[in-house]
Formats: structure tokens, C-alpha cells, sequence
């Protein structure tokens, strides 16, 4: 789009690779965390009619969020949500397991307060959806009506977005692309799509889908909005539902410190002054370790807002350019090897400005070269879980039911022709077999290419320690922990000093990230660390001893 009309639609590839169907613009495709920018304006409409303040706290805004953390609890409010600073605990896994949604939408709430912080309150930039996932339960309690029917009815319906849905479309709806995850060889396994949104849960940070006529609609409506209340001061647009535009659009938090320019982040934006590195939201900066390239060196300084989307079976991009009422989008149906939908973007963007051939960025080249990248990382990670020698005890003394203290989230660990499983929330589309590391150590990593046929995201995101399962059998009482994990976007997460506490009456542990752990004491509790956090498991007991329960 550019000076607010259409200007240049191409497609390449299949939006059915089995039938050999190309995309259209009518194309019906997962945009993930382009739903973010939905999510953050359902909120501001709510500010714009006095019903919520971007400094509510999330407890007045949501009576029903009672969190396990003083401090969230008492200073967290809406805006924190929405910009990524609050400093939770990072749930991803749980809605993106091998053809399911972990968590349902009837337990969200109880998964929500059983979070904490893995990283100081309003500290830095933490790339994090599970703070969208309370904006929606926000948008929900303040509105009075579902997240699905305030958003349909007051900004997809304004805008005619006849083809854009938070959940899995209709299976009688025309034209929709179906998902695929790359395998090492570059070809295109079929998966299901993420079923963010079926269950409620996952729709209000990445359950949009849509296709590009009717993305255009919205982010038209986005630069409009943002120039025209920029520009008068106002906080709405005639004939636009989009309120609170400038604000949403405007920075918030730092993304990029060590940037000469701008780069930050809004309410479901990310906004970056060119000359300057994009990105940041995807998963190129994982595949380059001599940094992403500069965009837009020899021309005229430009403001960009842009968000990008990923998931299994989906890449997405958006890059607005508001003086130039300009926009570029881009939508894959794949998890590639690169975050091949930001290169593409970026080479278009350069195109746009019109930079000079000789400061022009080799998209050919990063592209290569951040698939190579992507491919080394399970080799090394193989070579690095390679077992260690030591003995397990009997594969028996492991077995068993583990549930969490809210009784939400399970493991189903199982013995099956002399070989260790475990199954998460017990569903055998997630089970995986454990194979021994040492001593009471297993890991649960799979072939590449199998778990990109199961759907599951891959990447170099997940260490080493990602795919151990640690079993510590002992009498307790106290064992203490010092966990350090690089995530996906960045960000350090660290728990120094963690207890956990086992007594007969009580067991407790705080939270971290990423990590998958089992702790046992007197094989009958569990503590599994995911990205979820530290999530205290429970084994259900034998017959003859009872079950107990938190």
C-alpha cells in the first residue's frame, strides 16, 4: 500500500503444497502475534469511553486476577501488560503443543495467577505473551462481553474484515491456506495449525487469522488513525473505530538500548527509526550472530512501526510507514528455516526507500546464511546430550501422575517395552520417550525433522537444558537452585537462590522459565520447569499408600 491504496500484490508457492493451490489475497492464514495490535486497540476503545485507564491495574480492570506476587499483583497495570514489562513468566509452550492448546480456556485464570515474575517489574523489555492473554480476560471483564464478540463488533465488522477470525475458521470456508513446518532438507511437512483461540486460550496475543485485502483494510485504518490524531491531538477519527491510535503507537519501552536511533516498543507495536536494525521480534536475530543488518542506510531518516508474527506453520510481517500513508505485508503458511517473511519485508522496504545500490543490505546472503545457522543447532545439540555414562534406577520408580498445586497441568510418565515416556496433560500427541543422560537425568529431544512433522516449533532457542528431565530423589527437607536461561527474544531470565520446600504439610517452589526439570523427593512430588515456569507436580501415590494432592 502506498499514499493509502493498494499499489503491488505478488504470491509465490502454494497455500496447498499437495494440491498445488497458490495463495491469493483472499487467503486465509495464521498472522500470531500481528494479534497483538488488535488486542492493545480493543483496549484503547475501552480507555476512549472511560471504562478502563492505560494506569488501571490489572486487578481493578480483572477482579478474577489474583496472582501469586505481591508485586504484580498490587502495581501492575494495563500499560505493563501491553509492552512487555512486567516481567512474567513466558507460557508458550503450553499453547503450542503437538496439535493442542495445553492449557483450556476454563483454567486460564487459575494458570495466570499461579504465576510470578522471572525478571524484575518493570525492568526491561521481555517479549511475553502471556500478559495479552490477561489483556483479553481485561477486555473481557470491563466490557461485559466476550474478547471474540467485542473485538468482532466494534473493529473487525467497522472495517469489513469478512475473513479475519480469532479462532480456526469454519471448515466450510473457502480458500484457506494450510500450515506447514520445514524440514533440514527444505521441503514442506504438513501440520496442524495452532489451535490458538478454539479454547479461548492464545487468541487475544496470537489468534488472529486473515488474509491480506483484509489486513489492508486494518492497517490503512492503523495510519490514518495515527496521523490524524498525532496531528489534531485527538484521541479518535471520524468514521474510524480505532481510538487511542497515538498512544498505542507510541514508545513505551526500549527494545534495542544499544541503538544509536529509536527502537521500541508500544502497545502491540515495535517502532524503529531508520537507519536501524528490524526484527526484533522474530527469529533472524537468533540465526545471526554478527548482528542484523542496518535498514535504510543513504536516505532520508524514516520512522517505521512494524510487528512481526511466528509459530508452527506461520511467519508474518507488517512494516508501516505513516508520512507515506505506505505498507508492506507479508504472510507465509510455514515455519521456515529463517523468518524468511522479515527478509522479504526488509528487502521490499529498502526497495520502497530507494536506497542506494552500494548501502544495500544482501537479503540472498542473510538468508542463506541465517538457514545455515538454524540447521547447526541440533547437531550441537545432540553432540551436547550425548549420554554421560551412570546408571537410572528402575524405569518403575519413576512412573506415575504428576499434577500441578492448582491441579490444571499434568505429566503422565510411563515405562512402555522398557523404554520411559512422558506424556504432557497425558495426551499422546505429546508424549515423547525419555532417553537416559545420567544418573537420574533423561532428555526428551526427538529427530528434527520429527518434531517439525508433529507440529512443534524448532529452533535454537532451546537449549541444551530445554530437553533434560531431572529426577532428584531424596528426603528433602530444603534443596536451593540458581537457573539462567537465554530465551528466544533475548531476554536473560534468572532465579538465584530458588527453594523448594517438601514437608508433610506443604510444598512450594517459585518459578523460572524454559527449562523442563523433575524433582522428586521420596518419589512422591514432582517440579517441572517449562517455559510456563516452575510448576509444582504432584505424583499421584499407589493404591495401597493413597492419593494426595495439593
Amino acid at each position: 500500500m502506498h499514499e493509502g491504496s493498494p499499489a503491488y500484490y505478488a504470491s509465490y508457492g502454494y497455500r496447498d503444497v499437495e494440491q498445488s493451490l497458490p495463495p491469493t489475497e483472499e487467503t486465509v492464514l495464521p498472522v500470531c502475534s500481528m494479534t497483538k495490535a488488535v488486542t492493545s486497540a480493543a483496549i484503547g476503545i475501552l480507555v476512549e469511553e472511560k471504562k478502563a485507564r492505560w494506569d488501571m491495574l490489572v486487578k481493578d480492570a480483572l477482579p478474577s486476577f489474583d496472582i501469586n506476587d505481591e508485586i504484580l499483583q498490587h502495581h501492575m497495570t494495563l500499560a505493563d501488560l501491553l509492552c512487555h514489562r512486567s516481567g512474567m513468566a513466558w507460557g508458550d509452550n503450553l499453547f503450542m503443543g503437538t496439535d493442542n492448546v495445553l492449557i483450556s480456556g476454563k483454567d486460564a485464570m487459575r494458570y495466570f495467577n499461579s504465576q510470578t515474575r522471572v525478571l524484575p517489574f518493570r525492568g526491561q523489555y521481555a517479549y511475553n505473551d502471556l500478559p495479552y492473554e490477561l489483556a483479553g480476560k481485561a477486555v473481557e471483564s470491563l466490557s461485559g462481553e466476550s474478547f471474540f464478540d467485542f473485538v468482532q463488533r466494534r473493529i473487525l465488522d467497522p472495517l469489513g474484515m469478512t475473513r479475519t477470525f480469532l479462532k480456526t475458521p469454519n471448515a466450510n470456508l473457502d480458500d484457506v491456506g494450510k500450515c506447514y513446518n520445514t524440514l533440514d532438507d527444505g521441503t514442506a511437512a504438513a501440520i496442524t495449525p495452532i489451535k490458538r483461540g478454539d479454547d479461548w486460550f492464545g487468541a487475544p496475543s496470537a489468534g488472529m487469522r486473515s488474509c491480506a485485502s483484509d489486513l489492508m483494510k486494518l492497517y490503512k485504518a492503523f495510519i490514518t488513525c495515527f496521523n490524524d490524531q498525532f496531528a489534531t491531538g485527538k484521541t479518535s477519527t471520524d468514521g474510524l473505530p480505532l481510538k487511542q491510535v497515538a498512544h498505542l503507537m507510541s514508545a513505551k519501552v526500549l527494545v534495542d538500548p544499544s541503538s544509536r536511533n529509536e527502537a521500541s516498543y508500544g502497545f502491540g507495536w515495535a517502532r524503529v527509526q531508520l537507519p536501524g536494525k528490524l526484527g526484533h521480534i522474530g527469529m533472524n536475530p537468533d540465526f545471526m550472530p554478527g548482528g542484523m543488518p542496518i535498514v535504510g542506510e543513504g536516505v532520508t531518516p524514516r520512522l517505521v512501526i512494524f510487528h512481526q508474527g511466528s509459530g508452527p506453520g506461520a511467519l508474518s510481517l507488517v512494516v508501516l510507514l505513516p508520512d507515506t500513508e505506505s505498507a508492506i505485508i507479508v504472510l507465509s503458511n510455514a515455519l521456515a528455516l529463517n523468518d524468511v517473511a522479515d527478509w522479504v519485508g526488509q528487502l521490499v522496504l529498502e526497495e520502497f526507500l530507494e536506497v542506494p545500490e552500494c548501502e544495500r543490505n544482501d537479503y540472498i546472503a542473510a538468508s542463506k546464511a541465517s538457514a545455515a545457522v538454524n540447521l547447526e543447532w541440533y547437531p550441537n545439540i545432540v553432540k551436547e546430550l550425548q549420554g554421560r555414562g551412570g546408571t537410572s534406577r528402575e524405569l518403575e520408580a519413576y512412573a506415575g501422575t504428576y499434577w500441578d498445586s492448582v491441579h490444571i497441568f499434568k505429566i503422565v510418565v510411563t515405562v512402555e517395552k522398557d523404554e520411559l515416556y512422558w506424556a504432557l496433560q497425558g495426551l499422546d500427541s505429546d508424549k515423547f520417550r525419555l532417553t537416559h543422560y545420567r544418573d537420574d537425568v533423561f532428555t526428551w529431544l526427538q529427530p528434527r525433522d520429527d518434531l517439525s512433522r508433529r507440529g512443534r516449533w524448532v529452533g535454537p532457542d532451546q537449549e541444551p537444558s530445554f530437553w533434560k528431565v531431572e529426577f532428584k530423589m531424596g528426603d528433602g527437607p530444603d534443596r536451593c537452585s540458581k537457573c539462567v536461561r537465554q530465551d528466544a527474544r533475548g531476554a536473560i531470565r534468572t532465579i538465584d537462590n530458588t527453594t523448594q520446600v517438601v514437608n508433610s504439610a506443604r510444598r512450594t517452589v517459585h518459578r523460572h522459565a524454559d527449562d523442563f526439570l523433575i524433582t522428586a523427593f521420596v518419589t512422591t512430588s514432582v517440579c517441572l520447569t517449562s517455559n510456563a515456569g516452575y510448576i509444582l507436580l504432584e505424583r499421584e501415590m499407589d493404591k495401597s499408600l493413597g492419593t494426595r494432592e495439593l
